[in-house]
C-alpha cells in the first residue's frame, strides 16, 4: 500500500524543481519568434476630398488676407481723421492752390473749397490758432477763396470760410465790450429767458461792430423781414415759444437753401436722418427740409421734444446743435447740474458759443436800431393757393401754360430744387400765388401727355447693377444713369431709381412721398458702423485675428 503514494510524490517534487529552476535562471527565459512582416497596401487617394481640403485652406488664407486688408483700411481711415493728416493735407492743398493760381487753372475752386473745409475742422484745436505759420497759410487760402470762389461778404452762416475769418481776424471771445452800449437796457419777459451776461455782450459787439460781419447780419435781418411773418404763424400753431423764430438766424441766416458741410439743409439745418424722423421726405428731385413751412413745423416739434427731455431751453438748444448724446455726456460728468452755463465747459467750442449767439441774435433782432442796424420792416405773410398736380411736370411747362413766372413758383416751392414736381408721385400739392389756383388748375388740364413725365420708382433693397435694372425694365442704361445722376453703374442700397415708363403703366402704381425718400446715405452709414463694430469686437475677442500675424501698421486698438 505504501508504494502507491511514491509515484505522485515524486512527480510533485519534480514539478516544483522545474518551476524553481525556470524562475531563477536567466538562461531559461521564454523566447518568442518575431511575427512575420506584412506589407500594408496604401489607401486609395480621393481627388474630390483632396480638392475640397485644398479649397478650405485657400478660403481660410483669403479670409485672413481680407481681414488684414480691412484692418489696414480702418487704420488709414482713422489716420485721415487725425490732426496730423489734415494738417499735411492742408499744406499740400495750399501749395497746389498757389500753383493753380499762377496757372489760372479751372480746378482752383475745388482745391480751395477742400482746403477751407479742412482748415475749419483744424481750428477746433486751439493751439493752431497760436501757430503763426498755420494762421498765415489759412489767411492766404482765405484770400484766394474770396478772390476766385465767392466773396466773403456774400457768404451765409453755413459756409466754413466765415468761421475761419472769425477765428483769424475777429474772435468774439477776445473782444472788449463797451458797457455804455448796454447801460439801462431792459430785456422783455419771454418764455425762453434772455440773459445779458459777458458772453452774450461779446457776440452782440461782434455782430454790430465789424463792418463785414455787420453787413452779413443785416442781410439776415432782411430775410427775416420776408420770412418771419409766415413762419411765426406755424410756431404759434405748434405751441412753441415765439422766441425760437430767431434761432433760424444762427442756423442758416434765414436761408431755406442753406447747406452746411455736414449736409444739414434748409432754414432749420436738418440732417437727413433727423428730418426723416420728423416727417421730412426727400430725394434727388425734392427735399422737404427746404420748405419753410414743413421744416419749421418739424423743427418746433423737435425742439419741444428736447425741452421735454431736459426741462431747460438752453440745454434743448445745445442738444439741437450738438445732439442729445453730447448733452447726456455733459450731464453724466456733472449729474447735479441742469444749467447750460455750468455745463458749458463740457461742450465743444461751437456748442459753447451756440446759446450766446442765439441770445445775441435775438436781442439784436428785437432792438436793431439800438445796435446800428436798419429797422426791420416786416412783409405781409406769404399767401398762396394750393393746386394738385397729378403727374410729374416741369415748372417751366407749368409756367408757360398758366402765365405764372417760374421764379414765383420756385420761391413758393423751394423744395423742388430740380424744377419739376416729384417724379413717380401722384397728386403733388403745388403752391401758387393767392388767387391763381383756378388758373393753374385749368392750365394743368391743357398740358398734353407729351409734355408730362411718367416714371416708376425702384428702391434698391441691396446694392444692384444699373445694367441689370435697365434689362429688367427694358430701358436704356445710359438714360437711367443720366437722369438719376449716378456716377457709377452700381446702385447703392436704399437709393431710389426713377425709371421712365408710359402713362398706362404709371396709372397702375402709387407711392407716398416717404416711399420715394432716398436713404442710401443712412443705410451706408449704418452698414459701416455695424461692420466697424463687428470687426473691433471680433478683434478684441481674438476670434479671427488670433492666428493672424498682423503688421504694426494694421493695428486698430
Amino acid at each position: 500500500m505504501k508504494h502507491t503514494y511514491i509515484l505522485p510524490q515524486a512527480l510533485l517534487s519534480l514539478l516544483f524543481f522545474l518551476l524553481y529552476v525556470g524562475c531563477s535562471s536567466p538562461s531559461a527565459v521564454l523566447k518568442l519568434d518575431p511575427p512575420e512582416e506584412t506589407l500594408l497596401e496604401p489607401a486609395p487617394v480621393d481627388p474630390v476630398k483632396i480638392a475640397y481640403l485644398d479649397s478650405l485652406s485657400r478660403a481660410h488664407a483669403l479670409e485672413r488676407q481680407q481681414a488684414i486688408a480691412t484692418l489696414i483700411r480702418l487704420k488709414e481711415k482713422e489716420q485721415r481723421k487725425s490732426k496730423a493728416f489734415k494738417l499735411a493735407r492742408v499744406k499740400f492743398l495750399s501749395e497746389l492752390a498757389e500753383k493753380q493760381h499762377q496757372e489760372k487753372s479751372e480746378e482752383l475752386a475745388a482745391t480751395l473749397t477742400e482746403a477751407i473745409e479742412l482748415i475749419a475742422e483744424l481750428l477746433e484745436h486751439e493751439e493752431l490758432e497760436r501757430d503763426f505759420n498755420f494762421c498765415w497759410m489759412a489767411f492766404r487760402i482765405l484770400q484766394l477763396y474770396d478772390e476766385h470762389v465767392l466773396p466773403l461778404a456774400k457768404l451765409d452762416t453755413d459756409n466754413p470760410a466765415l468761421a475761419i475769418r472769425e477765428r483769424l481776424l475777429c474772435n468774439p471771445e477776445q473782444m472788449s465790450v463797451d458797457e455804455n452800449l448796454f447801460a439801462g437796457m431792459l430785456l422783455p419777459k419771454t418764455q425762453i429767458p434772455l440773459v445779458l451776461n459777458a458772453e452774450v455782450k461779446k457776440f452782440i459787439t461782434y455782430f454790430s461792430t465789424f463792418p463785414k460781419v455787420k453787413e452779413i447780419f443785416q442781410r439776415y435781418l432782411h430775410r427775416a423781414a420776408l420770412y418771419f411773418p409766415t413762419i411765426e404763424r406755424v410756431i404759434a400753431e405748434e405751441g412753441a415759444p415765439p422766441e425760437l423764430i430767431y434761432l433760424s438766424i444762427i442756423e442758416s441766416g434765414v436761408n431755406p437753401h442753406a447747406r452746411s458741410r455736414a449736409n444739414a439743409v434748409g432754414m432749420w439745418q436738418f440732417i437727413k436722418e433727423t428730418g426723416r424722423l420728423y416727417g421730412l421726405a426727400g430725394n434727388k428731385w425734392f427735399d422737404e427740409r427746404r420748405d419753410i413751412i414743413k421744416s419749421t413745423r418739424s423743427a418746433m416739434r423737435h425742439l419741444k421734444d428736447l425741452y421735454q427731455l431736459y426741462g431747460d431751453w438752453y440745454l434743448a438748444l445745445a442738444a439741437y446743435n450738438a445732439g442729445p448724446g453730447r448733452v447726456n455726456r455733459a450731464l453724466y460728468k456733472s449729474p447735479h447740474q441742469r444749467d447750460f452755463w455750468a455745463l458749458r465747459k463740457y461742450f465743444r467750442r461751437e456748442t459753447q458759443q451756440y446759446v450766446p449767439r442765439y441770445i445775441a441774435a435775438t436781442i439784436i433782432a428785437l432792438y436793431p436800431e439800438r445796435f446800428g442796424f436798419e429797422p426791420i420792416r416786416f412783409a405781409k405773410p406769404i399767401e398762396y393757393d394750393e393746386v394738385i398736380v397729378p403727374d410729374c411736370i416741369t415748372l417751366p411747362t407749368l409756367a408757360a401754360y398758366s402765365g405764372i413766372d417760374v421764379d414765383t413758383l420756385q420761391f413758393l416751392n423751394p423744395e423742388l430744387f430740380k424744377n419739376m414736381t416729384p417724379p413717380a408721385y401722384k397728386g403733388y400739392v403745388l403752391r401758387v400765388p393767392k388767387g391763381r389756383g383756378a388758373d393753374m388748375a385749368a392750365a394743368i388740364e391743357k398740358i398734353p401727355a407729351g409734355e408730362r413725365l411718367y416714371f416708376i420708382a425702384h428702391k434698391a433693397k441691396r446694392e444692384e447693377s444699373l445694367l441689370a435694372l435697365a434689362k429688367q425694365y427694358k430701358v436704356s442704361a445710359d438714360v437711367l444713369k443720366q437722369f438719376n445722376e449716378l456716377k457709377t453703374w452700381a446702385v447703392p442700397k436704399g437709393s431710389v431709381v426713377m425709371i421712365p415708363t408710359t402713362s398706362e403703366v404709371f396709372q397702375t402704381v402709387s407711392y407716398a412721398l416717404s416711399d420715394l425718400s432716398d436713404d442710401s446715405r443712412e443705410v451706408r452709414y449704418r452698414a459701416r458702423y455695424r461692420k466697424r463694430y463687428a470687426l473691433r469686437k471680433r478683434h478684441k475677442k481674438g476670434r479671427s485675428t488670433a492666428a493672424i500675424s498682423l503688421p504694426a501698421s494694421a493695428s486698430i486698438c
